[in-house]
């Protein structure tokens, strides 16, 4: 019994020992464990560290705004000047009925409106107030009757006598200042003195008559009774070529210029069609030019047809600033330009079907 109570205490004490041994066994592991378990603190750290020894460079704006798109910078960019303030003065919207895809415009020496209204092949003639003084209405192909493509302009000469492209006849007709049939010229075709699609009317200072054609790639020169003078052009988009002209007018030193829809840019010649610069839409260069206009003061108005606005230039294409239209009409297909004596500016929208009129604001 005495050994068997010893064998009971060795026993019970290797079972001791045992299990002492395997509790500091453990203890190891557990500290690794805890050691190895938390690697985020550091990766904090770092970050911290990199954000302090390179600080934010200060900004007057708070730098948790969005980027602003490329679009928006651009046009930030390019537009020296806030859109200035053209004070809407009237809109025209009817005549007799509604006016249909309005296209030239011009002014003659009494300050006189007279709007090709192309969609319903008839020209109308307003006083300074937009009253209706005189229409035109007459559609066919005999003298002082029209048949309108929807589109085309309208000229007035020194003497204010009036030229009108009639685009569905294929001519040109001309009136007196009192509204009377004076002559007429052209045939449809590709020869001299014909047409295809005119569009685009001038006139310069010295009577001289100039037509674009958008199916022809040619300016065309003419006096003031329709004799053929010279051409320049030919189709495709380098200097003096063109492919789909519209607008032109001539400023005061007889320079010439175009407007080419397609090559979007608007071209400058000298009267016998010398090539002198080009240069495209400003604000958004996807623009397209429609219709010139010159003020007073040599500054070249170029409507951006797709777009829906009007910008301004110097006579060397320096860009000036651009509007989008009055308060009760925004600019909708601008096609058309013109200005009286006072400087006020017309505009003609095909879209609205309307003729706005504007006082300039102070410009350089």
């Amino acid at each position: 019994m005495k050994w068997s109570t010893s064998l009971e205490k060795v026993i019970v004490g290797c079972l001791l020992m045992a299990f002492l041994a395997s509790c500091q066994n453990n203890e190891p592991e557990t500290s690794v464990a805890q050691l190895t378990a938390v690697p985020e603190p550091q990766a904090t750290m770092a970050h911290t560290a990199t954000a302090t020894t390179v600080p934010p460079t200060p900004s007057p704006t708070n730098t948790s705004q969005p980027t602003p798109s490329p679009t928006a910078t651009q046009e930030a960019t390019v537009t020296p000047t806030p859109e200035p303030m053209f004070t809407e003065l009237f809109i025209i919207r009817k005549a007799n009925d509604n006016l249909k895809n309005p296209g030239g415009i011009a002014t003659d020496s009494q300050d006189n409106l007279y709007v090709w209204d192309a969609g319903n092949s008839r020209l109308l003639k307003y006083n300074s107030d937009g009253e209706l003084l005189q229409s035109w209405e007459s559609q066919g192909s005999g003298e002082g009757e029209f048949n309108s493509l929807g589109f085309g302009g309208i000229a007035i000469d020194n003497s204010d006598n009036l030229f009108v492209v009639d685009n569905g006849n294929h001519r040109i007709q001309k009136f007196d200042s009192a509204g009377s049939f004076v002559t007429q010229w052209g045939s449809r075709g590709m020869d001299d003195g014909q047409f295809q699609r005119a569009i685009g009317i001038a006139v310069d200072d010295d009577g001289l008559v100039y037509v674009t054609d958008d199916a022809r790639p040619e300016i065309q020169v003419f006096d003031s009774d329709g004799n053929f003078i010279r051409k320049w052009g030919s189709r495709g988009s380098g200097d003096g070529e063109f492919q789909h002209p519209t607008g032109i007018a001539v400023d005061a030193d007889g320079n010439v210029y175009v407007a080419d829809y397609e090559n979007k840019r608007v071209q400058k010649f000298d009267s016998r069609g010398n090539f002198l610069l080009s240069w495209g839409m400003t604000v958004d260069s996807g623009g397209t030019p429609e219709g010139i206009g010159v003020d007073n003061d040599g500054r070249l108005y170029i409507t951006d047809y797709d777009r829906g606005r009007v910008e301004i230039y110097t006579a060397d294409g320096g860009f000036i600033t651009a509007w989008r239209g009055g308060p009760s009409v925004r600019f909708n297909r601008p096609v058309a330009v013109d200005f009286d004596s006072a400087g006020n500016v017309y505009v003609s929208n095909q879209a609205s079907n309307s003729v706005q009129k504007f006082a300039l604001p102070p410009l350089p």
